[in-house]
């Protein structure tokens, strides 16, 4: 939807209104316009699971489906096919670390905490006021 965000409301600098614009007419909004979705016939999909032959499902309104999926079956297998050339793959294998990088060997729970002072406080504020709500349902 545009919204008309000139405070002049479609007039010009001495309150004349513009001309071209016609001030009764509806605003321009953005609206949605369906997709004419197209449908993969069930042959189509028979053929596309091995249940049907290629020259029955090639009739009319098909062929068009089967010639889409028999492009993409090629350049899937053509793909499948690529390898990475040895002089690459060398490349790509002497840029590795010849060892694993260090890591802390420290255990987690035995690391040290590093605490603002300001959070700190915060939580022990909350434990308090846990504390004495649990106190005072106890209580009573």
């Amino acid at each position: 939807m545009l919204d008309n965000l000139h405070s002049s409301d479609g007039r010009s600098e001495n309150g004349r209104e513009q001309n071209g614009r016609d001030q009764n007419a509806a605003p321009l909004s953005d609206r949605e316009v369906p997709l004419g979705r197209r449908r993969t016939p069930a042959a189509v999909h028979a053929w596309l699971d091995g249940e049907l032959p290629e020259t029955e499902v090639r009739r009319g309104d098909t062929t068009r489906d089967v010639e889409f999926w028999s492009r993409i079956a090629e350049q899937s297998e053509a793909r499948r096919q690529m390898r990475t050339p040895a002089h690459l793959q060398a490349q790509i294998m002497a840029a590795l670390p010849t060892s694993a990088p260090a890591s802390n060997v420290e255990p987690w729970y035995s690391r040290s905490i590093e605490l603002a002072p300001v959070y700190a406080i915060l939580g022990g504020a909350a434990l308090l006021a846990a504390g004495a709500a649990i106190g005072a349902a106890v209580a009573r």
